[in-house]
């Protein structure tokens, strides 16, 4: 090996090392059911029943394609070059989710008035159609096969179907208080507002 191929060589070494330290700009939660295998750009979902989930970390400035693989065939994801948390339904049930606050998720238990609670069932009621969906809302309706970018924070605490939010989480790591969101299935989201719906008068 001469001066040169020794030279090309190290450049080469440096610049794997380099893209090895790249830090994590994007995360992707990947919410599907049975289970799934993450292998470089290769997303596969086997068949199966139970809800799972995998997070993906996405090193790197660029955008991302992703080829997934399912039960139902074969599809692309791109994920854009902006910093953020996303989350990537590979239900079959449109998923729906909102921004919430410690202790005020809807299966707290938490108690609220007839009132709040006529308002929260027509708002949830919506949200289940997509018909309140808005950016600035921090409310959100994924239909299958879609990606879509939650926050600019990719430290944001997402909890998926059939997970409750913990109403004594951990601050972060600098003491703020965590940005957490709530996802549910459509289905899920029906039958936790014909639950609200009984409990009116």
């Amino acid at each position: 090996m001469n001066m040169k191929h020794i030279r090309l060589f190290i450049l080469c070494g440096v610049i794997a090392i380099f893209a090895c330290n790249q830090p994590v700009t994007k995360k992707v939660l990947i919410m599907g059911r049975g289970q799934i295998t993450t292998q470089d750009n290769n997303i596969t979902m086997s068949d199966g029943s139970g809800y799972t989930e995998e997070t993906v970390d996405i090193a790197g400035d660029k955008p991302v394609t992703w080829n997934v693989t399912t039960p139902s065939g074969k599809t692309t994801v791109n994920i854009p070059q902006e910093k953020g948390f996303y989350i990537f339904n590979l239900k079959t049930d449109t998923l729906v989710g909102s921004q919430q606050l410690l202790g005020t998720d809807l299966s707290s238990g938490r108690t609220i008035t007839q009132e709040e609670l006529k308002v929260k069932i027509d708002s949830l009621t919506k949200l289940t159609t997509g018909e309140n969906v808005s950016l600035g809302g921090r409310n959100y309706f994924v239909l299958p096969n879609q990606l879509i970018k939650v926050s600019s924070n990719i430290e944001a605490r997402v909890f998926g179907p059939f997970t409750k939010v913990s109403s004594t989480l951990e601050p972060n790591k600098d003491g703020s208080t965590p940005e957490i969101y709530k996802f549910y299935t459509n289905s899920e989201m029906r039958q936790l507002i014909d639950n609200f719906k009984k409990m009116t008068y």
